[in-house]
This record gives C-alpha cells, sequence and structure tokens, in this order.
C-alpha cells in the first residue's frame, strides 16, 4: 500500500461519506434545483425551498439540507421517520401523494409522488444524463466490488473518480450513489446486483453506462433464477443499458462467455489470462502478490499491475477493470502506480494478526464460485502452523443447496486443512458429508450452530502460526468468530 511520504496530495479518501473520491479540493455536495428535481420525478411541490443538498432515505446518516426520502419496505414505513427527518436538518421530504402523513401535513415542505421509489429511480436517471463523466456500469455473481475498487484505483491519476462503496448496488442504493454523483466527476464506476430476473436491465437503464463490466457468472442467487443459463442471461441484459457508442468489456475465460457474448447487441472487448488474440492479455507473474503484466493488443502497450490480492479470480477481475478504465479513457501508462490507491473494504480477503496467528476474512459473502477460488488460494499459502478452514453457510441457493454445499465439503477435503470448523445447518449437514465421502477425518472436524458459538471455542483453539480462512454468507456474521478471536 502507499505510504503516507509518497501519496499524491491530489488523492484523498473520504471514508466517512461512503464514497471514495479522487482530487477532490473543495466541498463536493450535489445542490438540486427543486423544481427541477419535481420535473424529473413527474412530482408536485408543496412549500418547497427553491433547492437542496443531496439526497437520503436514512435519518442516521441525513445532513442539514437534504432531501429526506421516505421509502416503505416489507417491514418499515419511512413516512413514520419523516419528523425525524425535518428534525435533523431535512429541508423537505419526497412522499406519497396518497399517504395519510400528507393529507395531515399542509404546513410541511414535501415533494409529492406516487411512489418515492420509483421517483428515486427516476430523479437518478434524469441526474445521470446531466453528467459529462465517463459511467462503468459493472456487474457478475461475484467480483463486482474487488473490480469496482480496481477500477477506481486505476482511474485515480486520469481524473477525478466517484465510486461507490460498499455494496449499494440495488434499486435504492444505485440510485442514491448515482445522486451523490457531482458534476466534477470524470469517471463514474457502480456495481448493478440482482436478486430476481429483470432487474438488471431495470437498474443498467437507469445508469446508462459508457462502459459495461461482467466479471463472473455463477449459482449466487440461483433459487430465483433456475440455472446457471439464466443467470447468464441476466448478467447480458447489462447491455441493454449501454449508452450509444458504448460497449461492453468480458473475460473470455468465463465457461459463460459465448452465452454472455451472443446476447449482447453492443461492441464486445476481451480479456484473457490464457488466450492472447484477446484485446487484453494478462500474463500472471505472481499468483499470491497479484502481480499481472497485461498486453493491449491494439496499441500493444505493456503494463505491469501489483494488486497484492490472490488468485487468478483476482487477475481477471483486475484485467476487467483495467480495460474498461483504457475503454473510459484513463491513462494507461499511469495505472501502475495509480493502483496503489487500491484500498479494499473490510472482510473482502482482509489479512488481520491475532496472538500470532494469521486470519483471513473473506466473509463479506459467499457463493460456490467465490468459496472455490478462495480455497484455492488458501491452499497455496505456506504457514508454520496448521491450516483451520472455517465455514459458514451459503444463502439463497434454494433447492440446489445441498448438491452445492456438498461440493464445497468435497473441495475442503481436497485441500485438507489441519482442522475444518463448519457452521450453520447446511454445513453442518451437506458440507460435512461432501467432506467425510472425499476422505476427510471426522475428528479433524468441528461443527457449530453460529459464528459466536464458533468464536468461543476458536479463542481457545488458535495458537501462534496457525493460518484461519473464514469464509460464508454476509448472512452468517463470520466476523463474530474475528471479533472473539
Amino acid at each position: 500500500m502507499m505510504s503516507a511520504e509518497n501519496k499524491p496530495e491530489n488523492l484523498s479518501r473520504l471514508d466517512q461519506s461512503g464514497w471514495i473520491m479522487y482530487k477532490l479540493d473543495h466541498d463536493d455536495t450535489v445542490i438540486f434545483n427543486s423544481e427541477n428535481f419535481a420535473e424529473w420525478v413527474n412530482g408536485k411541490t408543496q412549500l418547497m425551498p427553491p433547492a437542496f443538498r443531496g439526497v437520503t432515505q436514512d435519518t442516521r446518516v441525513l445532513k442539514p439540507g437534504m432531501l429526506y426520502v421516505a421509502l416503505r419496505g416489507e417491514k418499515f414505513d419511512g413516512h413514520d421517520f419523516v419528523e425525524t427527518a425535518f428534525q435533523s436538518g431535512a429541508v423537505a421530504a419526497m412522499v406519497e401523494r396518497d399517504h395519510p402523513f400528507t393529507r395531515a401535513s399542509p404546513d410541511k415542505p414535501l415533494l409529492l409522488v406516487d411512489s418515492p421509489r420509483r421517483a428515486l429511480l427516476d430523479a437518478a436517471g434524469a441526474w445521470r444524463l446531466q453528467s459529462r463523466a465517463k459511467i462503468i456500469g459493472i456487474t457478475g455473481s461475484c467480483g463486482k466490488t474487488t473490480a469496482k475498487e480496481m477500477a477506481a484505483a486505476l482511474c485515480s491519476l486520469s481524473g477525478r473518480v466517484c465510486a461507490t462503496q460498499g455494496n449499494l448496488n440495488n434499486d435504492i442504493g444505485l440510485p442514491l450513489s448515482l445522486l451523490s454523483m457531482s458534476r466534477n466527476c470524470d469517471f463514474g464506476i457502480f456495481e448493478i446486483g440482482t436478486n430476481h430476473p429483470g432487474e438488471i436491465e431495470r437498474l443498467s437503464r437507469v445508469l446508462n453506462p459508457d462502459i459495461g463490466i461482467i466479471t463472473s457468472v455463477g449459482t449466487a442467487h440461483i433459487e430465483n433464477f433456475g440455472s446457471s443459463e439464466a443467470i447468464a442471461r441476466e448478467k447480458a441484459s447489462l447491455a441493454a443499458g449501454i449508452k450509444s457508442g458504448g460497449c461492453l468489456a468480458l473475460s473470455m475465460d468465463d465457461e459463460y462467455y459465448d452465452v454472455l457474448k451472443t446476447s449482447s447487441d453492443v461492441p464486445v472487448f476481451t480479456v484473457s489470462l490464457r488466450d492472447n488474440s484477446a484485446d487484453y492479455f494478462g500474463e500472471l507473474t505472481d499468483l499470491l502478490a497479484g502481480r499481472i503484466t497485461i498486453t493491449e493488443r491494439c496499441s500493444r502497450l505493456r503494463v505491469d499491475l501489483h494488486s497484492n490480492l490472490p488468485g487468478e479470480y483476482n487477475a481477471v477481475n483486475l484485467l476487467l477493470a483495467y480495460a474498461a478504465v483504457r475503454l473510459a479513457g484513463a491513462d494507461g501508462e499511469s495505472t501502475a502506480s495509480a493502483l496503489h490507491a487500491l484500498v479494499m473494504p473490510d472482510m473482502r480477503w482482509q489479512r488481520v494478526v491475532r496472538r500470532g496467528a494469521v486470519i483471513i476474512n473473506d466473509a463479506y459473502n459467499a457463493n460456490p464460485q467465490s468459496v472455490s477460488a478462495a480455497l484455492g488460494i488458501f491452499r497455496q499459502l505456506r504457514c508454520g502452523g496448521r491450516k483451520i478452514l472455517i465455514l459458514g453457510d451459503m444463502l439463497e441457493l434454494g433447492r440446489f443447496a445441498a448438491e452445492l454445499h456438498r461440493a464445497v465439503g468435497a473441495a475442503a477435503a481436497e485441500i485438507a486443512p489441519h482442522t475444518l470448523c463448519l457452521i450453520g445447518k447446511l454445513s453442518a449437514e451437506h458440507t460435512l458429508r461432501g467432506a467425510l465421502e472425499n476422505g476427510f477425518p471426522q475428528h479433524n472436524v468441528m461443527l457449530f450452530n453460529d459464528a459466536s458459538e464458533a468464536g468461543d471455542v476458536m479463542k481457545e483453539f488458535v495458537i501462534e502460526g496457525d493460518l484461519l480462512l473464514l469464509k460464508a454468507s454476509r448472512g452468517m456474521h463470520l466476523e463474530k468468530v474475528l471479533e472473539k478471536i
């Protein structure tokens, strides 16, 4: 990571705002004209101020001068928090026209719309059309956040970059992210996620990216799609929203490359670690250190990049990110030094040392593809003590859950850790079965109901020299194991 001494003066990271911003030298708060905003959302104003500073649906992060958006969910109604928003400094609230709160509040500054959730998307789409930035949209079964962070870093010396931090990629997070992007940005980098068919195309049309990236096709959320082929077609629908004259970056090494390419009606640029006919060909020079040499077929430019993220799947993410930022106009020769700005969010191959033991916390999320990739890297890592593999349930796999957990168990047996710790019902039943059927000794298995219980045991079990890997779906909260150690 870049030290304080050699960090460029024009680069800063604003974690508290939820954004990465490079070349930031003044207050960059987005100010919206109320009349224009009302036109975007087909809304009616009531005692609205002439302008407001930013948009949020969360009273906990609301800043004075903002517009509060009252969203309804399955378990909450944002209209219940409008008064709290005003007390926190909101200058107006976007609410449903016919909601009881609206009818009872003729003296409040309100923007009345049919659906605040739909209006949020409409406003974001309109705001995107005001931007001069080159927009990169990223989707995929896994690797979205990694590719996004890589692209943000690679662009950082070529212009002003805005990229959402964390996982704000649904029909609420994406529009809020877009509405936070200043007019002065040169590059905007956004994730698009999905749980159900049709979501990616809808969000892509709002984002209207210049360049699209599909990182991978796997079995995440397969319970809602039925097959990997259906997931591939859903990912390919990113192309439907790509701006006229834009393009898509795909990996030739992905199993579903042909499906993705034939499903796209925009120009495709390719990356590969295996086929040197790709537009961007990568040669791994150090798998564990994340070193790669990239050759651009068109210009013959060769660039050496070092991400510090191990494994082939991270190398593919880097290739895709590099291709996208070059297609967006970033300078190729500056990317090597720009990559020093890469800072991955917590729980994504995060290396922590506790009492002399090294713990790899990769438990932000998990699906069969990401678990397989993590196990492959873990197998190659060296340590002076024991290797301890801590796996939890992978969620949202539906009727495929048993089969896919057994496959993970088989893969775990193949890398032969000293101890296999399994957390959750699916892991205790199906991952265990897959491991035992493939020769893993049962006396080296520990079973736990939850992460807290596992942490209580691990804090006494782990000793100096051990190497641990934590991997599970986010809902399993494996960070509790690390906290207790």
